[in-house]
């Protein structure tokens, strides 16, 4: 078994792709593989890769089956006592991998974690953070979690979750609480594995000295029209109860529907008035991403369990 196994999933991302890919090998310890899984991409992925960068093993799926199949693919091909899972819009640090690797030498008991996303700029982007609550589902539905105080936020140590987009995760951790769950539309894979692994006794932690610089939204914005923003509303709401259905009960759902509908209206007034003020380009921008907020609103009373899903894969 070699130290670590670095899996890349990605769908019709092939410039970005590759992009990840060089900082990845670059930054990868000796004895370690890069993973690229294409998930039915079209756009010449593969062979753009094979070109470029011959070193990397490749996985191909004849069809696109999203970003948690790609994911589970990768990781059975792997042969790494650690995996890190890498979103394709993501470029890892020369010193990350060996500063996971050390937080897993470091706790025996850590399973999972979670390296700092950043933006462009270096300013921190959100990593992980609390199992979601009722409380927790408002504010993050209302849009005030920019807002509140820095203390407020989670920027290191133990969580509940941990992005997908930089995730790392011990084997045995990953035998006891994976595979992704395929069910989802979306989002949401990365909590469940997390919680799973929690309640199976591993911890689970961000490692802010750990920087990957994150496009969030990248592919997702030219896939789903989602304006500027880094995820989509439509389907990150939806996953997410699913979730809190699936792991609280229905009577939790039940409650958390209405509370996010009035979080998500609340929000989407508020965004209606601040446009008034707004002028040109700045007031264009702002009415298409409150459409978006619209049409995600709109979705919250639509009841889909967990469908499946939309012809896309997901890389941000």
């Amino acid at each position: 078994m070699i130290p670590l196994s670095i899996v890349i999933p990605t769908f019709n991302t092939a410039a970005m792709t590759l992009a990840c890919c060089r900082a990845a090998i670059a930054a990868a310890p000796a004895e370690s593989e890069v993973i690229v899984v294409d998930d039915g991409s079209t756009d010449g992925t593969c062979e753009l890769l094979r070109t470029e960068v011959p070193e990397l093993q490749i996985v191909r799926l004849d069809i696109n089956r999203r970003f948690a199949a790609a994911a589970n693919a990768g990781v059975a091909a792997a042969k790494g006592a650690i995996i890190l899972l890498l979103n394709s819009d993501t470029r890892i640090d020369r010193e990350t991998p060996a500063k996971l690797l050390e937080s897993f030498v470091d706790d025996a008991k850590l399973g999972v974690a979670g390296a700092q996303l950043v933006d462009a700029d270096g300013a921190p982007q959100w990593s992980g953070g609390p199992q979601p609550t009722l409380l927790w589902m408002a504010v993050m539905v209302s849009g005030i979690a920019h807002v509140l105080p820095r203390r407020k936020r989670t920027r290191g140590g133990d969580v509940g979750w941990v992005s997908g987009a930089a995730m790392a995760f011990r084997r045995e951790a990953w035998n006891d609480a994976g595979p992704f769950s395929e069910t989802y539309r979306f989002y949401a894979q990365d909590l469940e594995l997390c919680v799973r692994a929690r309640a199976n006794g591993w911890h689970v932690r961000v490692i802010e000295d750990a920087r990957v610089v994150h496009d969030g939204g990248a592919t997702l914005r030219r896939a789903r029209h989602v304006a500027q923003l880094p995820h989509d509303p439509s389907l990150l709401w939806l996953d997410l109860l699913s979730w809190g259905r699936a792991h609280y009960g229905r009577g939790w759902a039940w409650a958390a529907r209405p509370l996010m509908f009035a979080a998500a209206s609340l929000r989407i007034l508020g965004r209606t008035l601040r446009g008034l003020f707004l002028r040109g380009d700045a007031r264009r921008s702002s009415r298409s991403t409150t459409r978006v907020y619209a049409a995600a609103l709109g979705q919250l009373f639509v009841e889909r369990e967990q469908s499946a899903g939309q012809g896309f894969g997901r890389e941000a």
